[in-house]
């Protein structure tokens, strides 16, 4: 993509209203997905922020029958209502969606779920650093040390992926995720770096008392 072009989108990023809905998960991540949890019968519950159209819940609750998801959205975007009634039709009783500010209702949620892990954990959510930073600190509480963790947007040459490339490094860097790899459009790397148009993610585990050579993630 020309550069001049991808600076005007960057600047324009401010102001696009919140209603408009955005974009989903890459296909790349969301095969990603699928191929992790047909390898991976050992994970069952799987929490999210952000499900705006609801694609990577689809993802998830179409890998498996016995997969159920629980969401975290602020719920401003035109798209979460009617893409939760899709879900609802489509995988009846298998999905959770938890609307407002993630860094407050995923506290709140640990509170009233004294003792709840999840299997995998998916970070798309805000994208400010501030949102994601703490996305990435309250769901601790919400998981083991085996808890899969994944961080979507690893982009930093997009205004949208800079808090998230932050904000994963610094967690990486800080010892509060043991980094298992970054994949770019699936196929594993070693920096979060590329062309414009390419989705790259991060996976990894919550430090704690197990050695990151017992991880449950098989790329």
């Amino acid at each position: 993509m020309n550069p001049a072009l991808m600076s005007l989108i960057n600047l324009l990023v401010p102001y696009i209203p919140k209603r408009v809905p955005e974009g989903s998960a890459s296909e790349h991540l969301l095969r990603f997905f699928t191929r992790l949890l047909q390898e991976r019968s050992d994970i069952e519950t799987i929490a999210e922020t952000g499900f705006n159209t609801g694609m990577s819940s689809r993802a998830f609750l179409s890998a498996r029958p016995d997969v159920r998801v629980v969401s975290f959205d602020i719920g401003e975007h035109v798209s979460v209502r009617p893409a939760k009634a899709a879900i609802d039709r489509n995988f009846p009783g298998r999905h959770e969606l938890v609307l407002g500010d993630s860094t407050q209702t995923l506290p709140a949620f640990a509170r009233e779920h004294p003792g709840r892990r999840f299997d995998l954990i998916f970070i798309d959510g805000g994208h400010d650093y501030e949102v994601v930073r703490a996305d990435l600190l309250n769901f601790r509480a919400l998981s083991d040390d085996r808890t899969v963790v994944i961080m979507d947007d690893l982009t930093p040459w997009w205004r949208w992926g800079q808090g998230p490339t932050r904000a994963w490094q610094e967690a990486v860097r800080e010892g509060l995720i043991v980094q298992e790899g970054l994949y770019r459009n699936g196929e594993a790397v070693a920096e979060p770096a590329g062309r414009s148009d390419e989705s790259i993610w991060g996976v990894g585990l919550y430090r704690g008392t197990s050695d990151a050579s017992q991880s449950r993630f098989a790329p």
